[in-house]
């Protein structure tokens, strides 16, 4: 049936197709406000999922120690990490920025070694190179502060998923969702404030380019691209599923070639098949 391969592939693809709005639809607009917006719509959107299909996973019983770790991994991750990730998106454009964005694993691995104490294996190593080497390929022709951005993110990432790791005890995938958008509102909302980006949220949603870009931002890619994982990592192996869900790099290639006529360049269909093999690596 394939049932988890096929959900992991279109769960990349969905991230895909978000990351490429952000970066077509999102000029104009500041990161953090996109970001306020996609959590506040992702947040209801993956709220009324569980209440109307899967409301029985409210009643797990959630420490205060899991619900710490989670808010803190959605304040890392998705307030911080992810408005570095759609400052990259418009500076250096999504193909760059995805490849970068790979890097995450082998950020997750590292930190993993020296706060849990797990094991890194010669194929782990190899992989971690191979991404590395992918990344090195293309990251010459990107804006400075564009590349700092997106390696910002990358750190965010990773660090987001061992707070995660940290939290997640036996709380079922949607809830512990719910619970890092929560943190991550918190914080930023705080960082808007502090900005002072309440008037391009409003813009984002009141506005064609900004119900689009947020719609696009917050449904696909956070609240479909998160559900289609769930099943994926349901019905498959998590190796063949974390995999699987890294192939942005590649699927980005040729939506940038047929539909926006952007040229590509071999290096850059290298490093995004690199990546991929160096993840697979990893996991």
């Amino acid at each position: 049936m394939f049932i988890g391969e096929i959900t992991a592939l279109m769960a990349s693809f969905c991230w895909t197709v978000s990351s490429t709005i952000v970066e077509k639809k999102g000029v104009g607009f500041s990161a953090v406000a996109m970001n306020v917006a996609r959590q506040i719509v992702a947040f209801l959107a993956i709220g009324l999922i569980i209440v109307l299909f899967n409301r029985s996973s409210l009643s797990t019983d959630l420490s205060f120690r899991g619900a710490f770790f989670l808010a803190m991994s959605g304040l890392i991750g998705f307030s911080l990490g992810d408005s570095f990730l759609m400052s990259a998106f418009t500076r250096i454009g999504a193909q760059i920025t995805l490849l970068i964005y790979t890097i995450s694993p082998v950020l997750t691995a590292i930190l993993g070694r020296i706060f849990f104490g797990e094991r890194l294996s010669p194929r782990n190593i190899v992989g971690m190179l191979i991404v590395i080497g992918a990344i090195m390929l293309v990251i010459a022709k990107g804006d400075p502060k564009g590349l700092i951005f997106a390696f910002l993110a990358s750190v965010g990432q990773a660090l987001g998923v061992l707070f995660s790791k940290a939290g997640l005890e036996n709380i079922p995938a949607l809830p512990a969702t719910e619970i890092r958008l929560l943190g991550g509102l918190v914080g930023i909302l705080v960082m808007c404030s502090l900005t002072k980006g309440w008037p391009d949220v409003k813009r984002l949603f009141t506005s064609r380019q900004g119900i689009e870009v947020t719609l696009g931002n917050a449904l696909i890619g956070t609240t479909i691209g998160v559900v289609l994982s769930m099943f994926a990592i349901k019905y498959t192996k998590a190796a063949v599923a974390s995999t699987l869900m890294t192939m942005s790099p590649v699927m980005i290639i040729p939506i940038m070639f047929f539909c926006y006529e952007q040229k590509v360049s071999k290096y850059e269909v290298l490093g995004a098949v690199m990546s991929v093999v160096g993840v697979a690596l990893l996991v």
